[in-house]
């Protein structure tokens, strides 16, 4: 069943190893990939912003361009009368102006809306016919000064609208310019360097992530979404007018290539911690092992030192038990020299009677009688100090009466020297429960003991006193004679240490004292020194 046992529980510690393992990779995995995503997040949240910034500073530059052309005093007076020279100068066929300064096309109206002269580079991306230019007019003539965005056909436009005046724009106004920029893949070129890779397309989503405004570009809607097809974090930037008008969408995807880089750390980092792990368990669990036979050595030992310790007790008891069997006999033999004498006298007395021929019957009735009494007495004598001596430690209730009583009776027939002072305090009718000759052969012994450290002393007085709370009583034992002392002290209650010569004492007395109160009567044994002589306390709980 052990052997079963330690199986599982190396099946346990096992399992619990590669659960625990499992849980803190899933743990860290979901902890780090979080930073890393919030990392990510933030990224690509600053190259969106980056992104916007390029198209701006575009927009900047094309509003400077133009704003310079419509604050020139040429194109005043170009718009103002028409000289061709001005378009010799600036715009004549071949020449690649608008090409030079950032802009597609250019268009110059009057106030009435009138085209004055249109120029655009050469293009196959788009038509810049009548029906192109007139959609522009029609669309912004409310417009003064914009710089926006706009989309025509398939076609996606930066557009500036700036209104003409003299250099310095105190003449009143007399038309307008608009300079438009195509919006295409090779337009994005700048943007390119911040994301992977970058389209057009019409994609308008109603709930977005992120909403931004800039100088030039207003009411920009980004929406991020992770593509599984390419792997890659996808932005979807949705463009509007003025109006808030949807026109376009620039789409931009981004390499996954810091949470990718983070899985790839995230998986050494869980090796790295699942190896540690695993060697930390493996010591654990051996350490284990090494503890299990470690305890099953110490088990065994234990075992064996219970054993012997069984063993020593049991010869103690029977040393004990000897001894008491010697003290009875002697015990004995002083009670029964006192009645045999009186019998002899009274078979001497049968004797001379009888040949005296002065043996009545009343007289032999009389012998008869008296002779009973001794026997009934020594026979007595017989049972008192075999219950006595042969406690049996069996578990019965009785009172402290009938044991101090007892007590005494036994020690008077010890023919002791001392004289008993019994103080006795107790008012209360309680049981104990335990071994009642058990307790009478601890008390006779405190006794002995009391009396043969004043075998010296002139003065010979052992006070015997009771006493009670409300859950225990206290029997107290007081002597007056040297004490107890200190170099021997802790060692008083240890089996076969006396201060007696050896043939006056085995020095298990008070070592079996303690054991039966302790063992067989649930209570304590306690001694400490007095100003003259030692007392012993013995505490049992009531039952």
């Amino acid at each position: 069943m052990k052997e079963k046992y330690i199986k599982l529980n190396s099946f346990i510690t096992v399992t619990v190893s590669i659960s625990i393992v499992l849980v803190l990779s899933l743990i860290s995995y979901n902890f780090f990939m979080q930073n890393f995503e919030s990392i990510e997040k933030e990224q690509n949240t600053k190259n969106i912003y980056s992104a916007l910034d390029i198209m701006n500073k575009k927009l900047s530059y094309m509003e400077g361009i133009v704003n310079d052309y419509a604050k020139w005093d040429d194109t005043y007076n170009f718009l103002k009368d028409k000289n061709e020279e001005y378009i010799y100068e600036n715009f004549r066929e071949g020449t690649n102006t608008l090409g030079d300064i950032g802009v597609d096309f250019a268009i110059f109206v009057n106030l009435e809306n009138e085209i004055f002269y249109t120029s655009n580079v050469d293009r196959e991306a788009y038509d810049f016919d009548e029906s192109f230019i007139q959609n522009i007019l029609e669309k912004f003539k409310g417009e003064e000064d914009l710089t926006t965005v706009f989309k025509s056909d398939l076609n996606n436009f930066y557009l500036i609208k700036k209104y003409i005046s003299n250099s310095d724009d105190t003449a009143p106004k007399n038309g307008f310019i608009y300079a438009g920029k195509l919006v295409s893949i090779p337009t994005l070129t700048s943007i390119k360097k911040v994301f992977h890779r970058v389209s057009l397309e019409d994609r308008v989503y109603k709930e977005n992530d992120l909403i931004l405004d800039s100088k030039y570009l207003k009411n920009v809607a980004v929406k991020f979404l992770e593509s599984k097809n390419c792997n890659c974090l996808e932005n979807v930037i949705q463009l509007h007018d003025d109006n808030k008008n949807y026109v376009f969408s620039i789409v931009t995807q981004s390499q996954r290539d810091l949470i990718n880089k983070g899985k790839e750390t995230i998986l050494y980092y869980n090796i790295l911690i699942s190896i540690f792990l695993f060697i930390v368990l493996f010591l654990i669990f051996r350490n284990q092992r090494s503890l299990e036979r470690y305890n099953k050595k110490l088990e065994k030992r234990v075992h064996e030192v219970v054993s012997s310790l069984r063993e020593k007790d049991q010869i103690l008891f029977q040393q004990s038990k000897l001894a008491s069997m010697g003290e009875m006999i002697g015990n004995i033999a002083h009670q029964w020299r006192q009645p045999l004498n009186s019998l002899g006298l009274l078979i001497q007395k049968i004797e001379i009677k009888y040949h005296t021929n002065s043996l009545d019957k009343e007289s032999l009735e009389d012998i008869v009688t008296r002779s009973k009494l001794l026997t009934n007495n020594m026979s007595e004598t017989i049972d008192d100090f075999m219950s006595f001596f042969n406690p049996g430690l069996k578990d019965e209730t009785f009172f402290i009466d009938e044991v101090i009583k007892k007590s005494l009776n036994l020690f008077d027939s010890k023919d002791m020297k001392c004289e008993i002072k019994l103080i006795n305090e107790v008012s209360s009718n309680k049981e104990l429960s335990g071994s009642k000759n058990g307790l009478i052969q601890v008390i006779l012994n405190l006794l002995t003991n009391a009396c043969d450290s004043m075998k010296d002393k002139s003065f010979c007085q052992i006070d015997l006193i009771i006493k009670e709370d409300e859950n225990s009583i206290f029997i107290i034992v007081r002597d007056y004679g040297d004490g107890i002392k200190k170099e021997i002290f802790n060692r008083i209650f240890e089996p076969y240490f006396t201060t007696k010569f050896k043939s006056q004492g085995t020095g298990i007395g008070l070592y079996m004292s303690k054991m039966i109160i302790e063992q067989y009567m649930n209570g304590t044994l306690s001694v400490k020194n007095n100003k003259e002589g030692a007392t012993f306390t013995i505490e049992l709980k009531y039952k």
